[in-house]
Formats: C-alpha cells, structure tokens, sequence
C-alpha cells in the first residue's frame, strides 16, 4: 500500500489549481505544514486542514501566515514587543508528504502532510537557517565566478574559455549516525565500552526490529527520492537478548545511514526530513531513536560527516569539479588547496556553527574516532587518497574527478547543516582568494609546513596537515602545540562569536545574525548545565552507596576520598560553596568565562569521582 502513495509534490503542481485537483485526487492527504527552521536547527511543524489552506491558498503563498515569534528561536531579531514571523513559501524546494505510519482509524491509507518548506521574514527581512543558506551560496557563486573572470589563467587550465560557464555548483552529503534502543529496557555503560573495545558491532549483521526498522527506513528513503547508499551498524552497542516471545530487548545499538548527496540546500531539507522519518519508522517498531552528539559517556558518539564539493555547470551541460587537479602527481587544484586553506585556517570561526551543545563537546575526545584537532589528510600520495579517520578534514578522491571533495568529520547529529555549511563556504572562499593565481605546487607546499614555517595566509606556530594517527603518534601536549588547544567548554566555541571575524564580514551572515545565534547557543548551553548535567550528577552521586557493614580499612579509606569529592562538587556547606553552586552565582553574574573555567574544573573532578567510587565499589564483597 505505502509504495502506492506520492511521496512528494511535484513542481508542476505548485500553483492553486493544480493543487486542489491533487487534494481531490488523494484524501488521504489531509493536512498542510508550513516548515521553517531556525538558527538553533529547530524546524516549526503544524497542521493545516487541506480544506482550510486551499479556500486561503493565496493568502499562503503571498506570505499572508503569521506566528508568534517565540515559537521560534531567534534571539535579539523576534523579541517578546516585536514577535511577529511571516511565513514565506519556497516553491523552488522539495515538498515531502509526510505519512502517519501507526494504524489509521480514518481509512485504509495513512493520513498524509505536505510539508512546504518556508522562510521567516521579520519586517522586511529573511531571518531563518534556510535563508542564510540559500543567501551565502548565492553570494560564494557571484566570487567564484568573479575569480574565475579575473584569473583566466585557472580558466586556461580548464581547458575552456570564462564564456563557456554557465553556473557554479555546490554539493553537500551528509552521513547520519544514530543510537537505537529499546523502551524501559538498560544496558551497562561497562558493556557498551566493552563491545566497543572489542569491536563487537562495527558493520555486524542486524537482527529482529532493528533489521526489520533500518530495512523500512531505507526503503521510505528511496520512494522520497533521498537515494539511500546504505545502512549499517556503528562501532558502538552490544547484542540484544530475545525474550520468550520472541523480540529483542535490552538493545543498545549504533547505526549509520547514508545517502546521495545533492545541492546544499536541499540536502539540508533532506537531513531533517530524513530524522523525523528515521525516528518515526523506529518507534513504530518499538524502538527509541537518539541523535545526540553523545548520549551515553564513556561510549562512540554520534557524528554526522558532512562532504563538501564545488564545481562548474558549462553551457553544453558538462561538469567540472573545480578542486579537481588539473596537474599530474597533484593533490588539488589552486583552488582545492585554497578552499582547504580557508577552512583550516579560520575553524575556530566556523566551529561555534557544528559545536555548539555540551553533547557535543563530549564526543569530540580523543578514543572515540572524532577529531579533536584542527588538522587535514591528504593521503600518502595523489594515487593513495586519505583513510585518516583521526583528523578534522579529510580529501575524498577517485578515479573520477567529479568526486573529489571534503570530508568534514566534527558535525554531529544536532548541528544545523544549514549555518554550518554556509560557514564551510565562506572560510573556503577566503582561502580561494588567497590561492587564485598561485600554483598547486607552491599551495601544497604551504599547506604542508611545519610547525614554525612562515606563509603568506597560515599561522606560522601551527601545523596543518597529517597522515599520522594523532591519538597514537602524539601526545595531547604535542597535538596542542601543533594544531591547536582544543576547545573544553562550549563557552570556549561560542565566545569567539563576540568578536569581529574577517570572513562574515559583508556576507549573509549578517552581526544581526550571528548575535541571535550566539544568544540562542549560549541559553542553551547554560540550560543544559544547569538543568541537565548537574542534575544527570545528582541523581548519580545519590546512588553512589555505601556499604559500611561491608567495610575493612581500605575500603573506609576509599570511601573518604569519594565523600570528600561529592562534598566538592555537590554540597555546600557554611563559608563554603560547593562547585556546583559556585557555576550558578557565575551564571547569575554573567560572568561566561569564569562559568567555563568553574564547569571544566567540576567535570574533571566528577571524572575522579566515578573512577574512586568504582575502586571503592570493586572492593565491596
């Protein structure tokens, strides 16, 4: 029956009369959802009776539709004097019909969404993820090609003249990684991290519901028109059990789902489209899905590499990747090198757009395969592209040169692909200006230096590219000293936001824009301290028991060292506040970075805590 349905609009059918022949034509497509997104990644989703938009069509598509703008999360733009958002339909985008997939009481078939993607417009202006999107590819496009216009001898190369362009291109994919579990059901973090050490899951056979869910879940992605590549199992999780009936319980598991790349605005479309429907057909199977960066400490988190690629559409339809080398025994072309450059040298810029959770902060730690280091791979030579799993950037290549692009290995599952991409653009063509006109032999020649090599565009005291594994082959001090001091705090991402950054200057990223993201990013951060770190610690401490009945000498040792620590982090005492309550007065004072540095000082001191209690608790027989 669902193989039967039409899963999107097609564009001929976006206009009124064609609409409402669609509606007759299918019933059971019952309801309209207008779908923005804000700058936090949060996308507005409703229910408009099909019969109510149709009779006000016109009124929809002239942005007659208004909500609230605390509804969406756009800090210092949408205030409570000044709230109202306009709805603005895109009818260039992919509308989805969105099935509900439980049991329908109504019908034989499942009652149907269309889910029209919009803009936000605060008085004059377009205020939301998409819009900024779409914007920055359109201003990156305009200096790609005035580059080109202005550097013919990058044109010569290509073997075309600047008349044969007729476009720039972008291409995004995006690789989803996800935590399934059953309801109600535990699994040990000591058995998860054992599996994981013995790599008891990586790419193993599914069983029961998780077969039966990522197998639905693939099929859904193709008749949406996502192309699906594959679905397998991630490094972590451990084997379900089976009950007397039959079905899994106790199921931890990590699974990956890929699928085709495309433009980078629809390919963020795709990406929030694809997690509600993942999650959905999950559930159905009863089975709980988390997109958390990392949702289980101790454990792999969940990343969402995201590719990156940029090329030339000629008038004759040809394509031509434009960070493809055009030089034998080459790596990339001027401006692969450029766009490489850009990224590597202004991350710290671009980072508070992918890193900006405290689940997020979490995952990337050195020994769970996420970068911690701003560094690339190249690969061994031009005929042995990167395999390099350890770094932030990785160049993916084949033997076609249409494949060649970047592998950017630090988004996860809840950043917005949206600003994130947008800023992988605008750090790649500060790069790209500084490459056009320079030789790929002296660009590779600059981005391979060594720590303490002068260039005209990389800092001088870092390092930038390596084909070594920086866990094993560098100690924390040394990658420090090469790459970078790693960011521990959220507050260390976000804080760089309030000082003027070169490459969003006179772009789509507007102040006004970046102000509202670093409002948004730096509540959320102070909530997710206050409201669920401390309280995800509470709850632990108070299980930490004791067993005085049980106890020698050792064990009354232990268990001192353990009360004094939770007397540190936790409890507050006359003349003294504990570390927790020394984070609230700095919140309430505002002052952010004594509440990053007091908030890295308690984690370090939890992570103490959990190692004595657990010598403490190995004892007890």
């Amino acid at each position: 029956m669902l193989n039967r349905l039409p899963y999107f609009v097609q564009a001929e059918l976006k206009n009124k009369p064609a609409l409402m022949d669609f509606a007759a034509k299918n019933p059971n497509v019952k309801f309209v959802s207008l779908s923005g997104v804000d700058f936090l990644g949060n996308d507005v989703d409703e229910r408009i009776p099909i019969r109510y938009f149709l009779e006000n069509i016109d009124d929809f598509f002239s942005g007659g539709v208004q909500t609230d703008g605390s509804s969406v999360n756009l800090p210092g733009i949408a205030t409570v004097s000044d709230a109202k958002i306009d709805f603005i339909v895109d009818s260039e985008a992919k509308w989805f019909i969105d099935y509900t997939l439980e049991e329908n009481i109504f019908g034989p078939e499942p009652a149907g969404t269309i889910r029209i993607p919009v803009f936000f417009k605060h008085h004059d202006k377009l205020y939301c993820s998409r819009s900024v999107l779409k914007n920055t590819v359109g201003h990156v496009k305009d200096n790609v090609l005035q580059i080109l216009r202005k550097t013919p001898r990058i044109v010569k190369k290509l073997q075309i003249k600047y008349s044969d362009i007729a476009d720039v291109y972008f291409t995004t994919g995006t690789e989803l990684e996800f935590w399934v579990k059953t309801t109600m059901d535990t699994v040990t973090r000591e058995a998860l991290s054992l599996s994981q050490e013995l790599k008891e899951s990586y790419w193993k056979r599914t069983k029961g519901q998780v077969r039966k869910s990522l197998e639905e879940a693939l099929i859904m992605l193709e008749n949406y028109g996502l192309e699906p590549v594959m679905g397998h199992k991630e490094v972590g999780g451990v084997k379900g059990k089976i009950s007397t009936e039959g079905r899994l319980y106790d199921v931890m598991e990590q699974l990956e789902i890929v699928w085709k790349y495309t433009d980078p605005f629809q390919a963020a479309d795709n990406e929030i489209f694809a997690r509600y429907l993942i999650k959905e057909i999950f559930r159905k199977n009863g089975l709980e899905v988390q997109f958390l960066a990392k949702p289980v400490d101790g454990v792999a988190g969940s990343g969402e590499h995201v590719h990156v690629g940029m090329g030339i559409t000629l008038k004759n339809s040809r394509r031509i990747n434009l960070f493809a080398p055009t030089e034998k025994n080459a790596y990339l072309s001027e401006f692969g090198f450029g766009a490489l450059m850009g990224l590597l040298k202004n991350w710290p810029a671009v980072n508070p757009f992918v890193t900006n959770s405290h689940s997020a902060i979490k995952r990337l730690q050195p020994g769970f395969e996420a970068p911690v280091s701003t560094v690339a791979s190249l690969g061994l030579s031009p005929d042995s592209p990167s395999r390099n799993r350890t770094v932030l950037i990785g160049l993916v290549r084949s033997e076609n040169p249409l494949s060649v692009r970047f592998e950017v290995r630090a988004p996860n599952p809840h950043t917005n692909t949206y600003l994130a991409v947008s800023a992988f653009y605008l750090a790649m063509l500060d790069g790209i200006r500084y490459a056009a006109g320079k030789t790929p032999a002296a660009l590779h020649k600059e981005i391979a230096k060594k720590c303490g090599d002068k260039t005209g565009y990389l800092l001088k005291e870092r390092q930038y590219i390596s084909e070594k594994n920086i866990f094993d082959q560098y100690t924390r001090k040394e990658r420090e000293k090469l790459f970078g001091i790693t960011p521990k705090t959220v507050w260390e991402v976000i804080g760089v936001l309030k000082k003027d950054i070169p490459i969003y200057e006179n772009t789509p990223i507007t102040p006004e824009i970046i102000n509202s993201y670093y409002l948004g990013s730096l509540r959320k951060w102070l909530i997710e301290i206050t409201q669920k770190e401390f309280v995800y610690i509470k709850n632990d401490i108070i299980n930490m028991y004791r067993f005085i009945d049980k106890e020698n000498d050792l064990d009354r040792s232990n268990w001192s060292a353990v009360q004094e620590l939770i007397d540190e982090i936790a409890k507050d005492d006359i003349g003294r506040l504990s570390l927790m309550s020394q984070v609230e007065k700095e919140i309430v004072k505002q002052k952010y970075s004594l509440v990053s540095k007091k908030f890295y000082m308690l984690k370090q001191k939890y992570a103490i805590l959990q190692d004595k209690y657990k010598t403490y608790r190995r004892n007890i027989i």
